[in-house]
């Protein structure tokens, strides 16, 4: 798989790179970032290394792929969003995505994981693109319905984080509802 640059203007998906080592410590490293990831803050900068590698393996297995977000004009990481768990079998994934705390409630995001949504329907050709949010995360549940997800359901202990176990809430966004005018 190849992942490209994507562009919505405001905004540019870029692969992530050897350069992004610092800032994806400095982001990963902010307790606010990680509370609701699958993922410890970090405390090394060799972690961040590390996530640089698994999002290539990824990448090269075909399994996921994941995209620095940057300022249109400015090179820098202000986060991430990806694709992962990708099923072409059934022509589906699920995605995540995270961004600066300082930059929450911008529509940011939203305009990210728009541009995100358009390259998984239209070039990927998924029929369904599925989200797990933790019940406490109402932004991300606001964000998801705002870019015309359905809530599909509650999930008990659905998965083991951080030494425990959580639940989640599902949601998806089918190709047929999909709509680029309600993305941007």
């Amino acid at each position: 798989m190849h992942l490209p640059v994507l562009s919505t203007g405001n905004l540019v998906l870029r692969p992530i790179e050897d350069k992004d080592t610092a800032a994806l410590f400095r982001h990963f490293s902010d307790d606010a970032v990680t509370r609701f990831m699958d993922i410890d803050s970090f405390s090394n900068i060799s972690e961040a290394t590390h996530i640089i590698q698994f999002f290539r393996k990824s990448l090269e297995d075909e399994e996921g792929m994941r995209w620095a977000i940057t300022v249109a004009g400015s090179d820098e990481l202000i986060g991430t969003c990806g694709y992962h768990k990708i099923n072409k079998p059934h022509f589906k994934a699920e995605i995540g995505y995270d961004l600066q705390p300082a930059l929450w409630g911008k529509g940011i995001m939203k305009e990210a994981v728009g541009c995100m949504l358009t390259y998984g329907y239209e070039e990927l050709q998924f029929n369904r693109i599925e989200a797990f949010v933790d019940p406490d995360n109402l932004a991300s549940s606001k964000l998801l319905t705002r870019l015309g997800f359905r809530y599909e359901g509650f999930l008990r202990d659905a998965f083991f984080e951080k030494g425990k176990f959580v639940n989640a809430e599902l949601y998806s966004l089918l190709r047929h509802e999909y709509t680029r005018e309600s993305i941007f």
